[in-house]
């Protein structure tokens, strides 16, 4: 075996590769095998200690064929070794050094690496049809039952794409799969073609190939990957081109711990990117949201101002944690399938009549456009407008895009002063209600219960903290008044909060608002909790740590 350029290769007795894992496991037993005892080779028998004419004997070169280390390698000895760092006792070889001073010496040295030569030193032989470094590719040629298909990329640094039979981006986490699946797949059996055959049903263009090109050279290295000889079969033949005498036993279906032609992503819906969109959030400058089943929202804003949502010709501060939810769906969101890229007649999908479409509008007027349909049997679908690609889509995606008018208002649920703050009251379950008083001028609290003065056990500091609470109440998210759950939850509240003012625009004396809140699900610890403003016909969601906040304590613990 000599290391050449394309790797540890065999010159004898065959040409082949060298399984360069195999090369520095010798290269490393060789330095660092330890003496652990010796004898004097009149004293063991050779024969039992694996030292005969049958051993294993390992010469090492360097450069012009300078001798590096020159010694047998017998059977494992009965002694185990124990080193430094290693937890487990690690086995031990006679070795005989060929070498002029010591060859008279057997050696009991540490480690074991007999096991790869057995069976015709097989072991040896590169089991994995590609030798190559992932990161110098520049081309990788797919050829399959489906088609065939091109990957590309201009330098180093570039990103994959497909070239062929389209121009798209790939999909990165694909891309990687691919690369470390072909650097890892591994025969089971090699063997010579002098004594191995391939399939009789073998017709080329039914066999598969997959060619790797790198940057440095023209040459592309073909993997050539003939059928299964019978449909039960486990492995197939295959051939690659650098290493012609050679024939690979691949495994053709899944197993554990191994990568077989089954786990590779080879076809173009594998390997392109399943993303919705590649927009570029930054640029954004404007969102037109046309349903259907609701009035057309327009999500639109100039830096440094905040993103504002018209509709109906009123234009509000938009909500900006639906506009992210968005946002996120349509750029993190992956499609489940592609039903075609040469769509002329969109009916099939229902994106004739689109129930829903998105635009969104960059910097210098760039902008796409996406249209949402669903076919007879109620699966989804979308369209990038100008294209003729249909995806299919998960349906919990369409949920998660705010299209209704009032998923857009602000998430907060009121303004507080604390200049006209009078008192709170709030009651929690079955509880009486606790009315607190608050005097703005002294920040000073009071609280009575049932008629009972209970403000010297007031924790001023608990109570502040419930109404920087109140003041800063955000909504998770609005909800339509007719949503069912929520209005059946809310006729049992488990928290009610009055807040008392004083009205001063007008002087009409106090106005008190009032809010409700109920568990949006069974459990001690709902993630959600229902809430409605007195004054409001929508519901709305409210974290579960908000609540929290608001049900606090507020006397000192004793």
């Amino acid at each position: 075996f000599e290391k050449t350029a394309k790797g540890w290769q065999a010159t004898a007795p065959g040409n082949d590769r060298m399984d360069p894992r195999a090369a520095i496991g010798i290269i490393n037993f060789t330095l660092g095998m330890r003496v652990e005892d010796f004898a004097q080779s009149d004293d063991i028998d050779a024969r039992k200690a694996g030292l005969k004419e049958t051993n294993t004997n390992i010469r090492l070169e360097g450069e012009n064929q300078t001798l590096l280390a020159k010694y047998k390698l017998g059977r494992q000895t009965p002694w185990l070794a124990t080193v430094i760092g290693i937890e487990k006792s690690v086995p031990t070889v006679f070795v005989q050094p060929r070498d002029r001073d010591r060859k008279g010496y057997i050696y009991s040295c540490t480690g074991d690496i007999t096991s790869m030569f057995k069976d015709g030193m097989k072991y040896l032989r590169d089991h994995r049809p590609f030798y190559f470094n992932p990161i110098a590719l520049k081309k990788i040629r797919i050829r399959t039952e489906q088609g065939d298909l091109t990957l590309v990329r201009e330098t180093i640094n570039s990103p994959w794409r497909i070239s062929k039979p389209l121009d798209l981006a790939t999909d990165p986490k694909a891309m990687k799969s691919l690369l470390e699946g072909l650097y890892e797949l591994q025969a089971a059996k090699v063997s010579d073609r002098s004594t191995d055959i391939l399939p009789s049903n073998y017709l080329p263009e039914k066999s598969q190939q997959i060619s790797l090109t790198s940057f440095n050279s023209e040459t592309e290295t073909i993997l050539e990957i003939f059928p299964p000889e019978t449909p039960e079969s486990r492995d197939v033949k295959a051939t690659v081109s650098d290493r012609p005498n050679t024939i690979f036993d691949l495994p053709f279906r899944p197993e554990p711990n191994l990568v077989s032609l089954a786990d590779l992503p080879l076809t173009v819906n594998d390997l392109r990117d399943a993303k919705i969109t590649n927009l570029d959030i930054q640029s954004i400058r404007g969102i037109l949201i046309q349903s259907a089943t609701s009035q057309e929202i327009l999500i639109s804003r100039t830096p440094p101002q905040p993103w504002m949502a018209t509709i109906g010709g009123q234009s509000q501060e938009a909500n900006e944690e639906r506009l992210f939810t968005l946002l996120k769906a349509v750029t993190e969101g992956r499609v489940i399938g592609f039903e075609t890229d040469a769509a002329t007649d969109f009916t099939p999908w229902g994106l004739h009549k689109p129930f829903l479409k998105l635009r969104f509008l960059g910097e210098e007027n760039q902008g796409i456009e996406l249209a949402f349909g669903i076919d007879n049997n109620g699966s989804f679908f979308i369209n990038r407008v100008g294209s003729s690609t249909v995806m299919k889509i998960d349906p919990s995606l369409i949920s998660s895009i705010p299209i209704q008018p009032y998923e857009w208002r602000h998430d907060r649920l009121w303004s507080i002063n604390k200049f006209n703050l009078m008192a709170i009251e709030r009651k929690i379950n079955q509880e009486l209600p606790l009315m607190l008083r608050y005097e703005f001028n002294t920040e000073a609290w009071s609280a009575s219960n049932d008629g009972k003065d209970l403000t010297a056990s007031i924790d001023p500091m608990r109570a502040n903290y419930i109404l920087s609470t109140l003041e800063g109440l955000k909504v998770t998210r609005w909800l339509s008044p007719d949503d069912r759950p929520a209005t059946e939850a809310l006729f049992n509240p488990s928290l009610s909060i009055k807040m008392i003012e004083n009205e001063t625009e007008n002087f009409k004396g106090l106005i008190t608002r009032e809010v409700l809140f109920a568990p949006s699900s069974a459990g001690k610890n709902p993630a959600f909790y229902y809430g409605r403003l007195s004054s409001e016909t929508h519901p709305f969601l409210l974290d579960r740590e908000t609540y929290h906040k608001l049900t606090a304590d507020i006397f000192e613990k004793n």
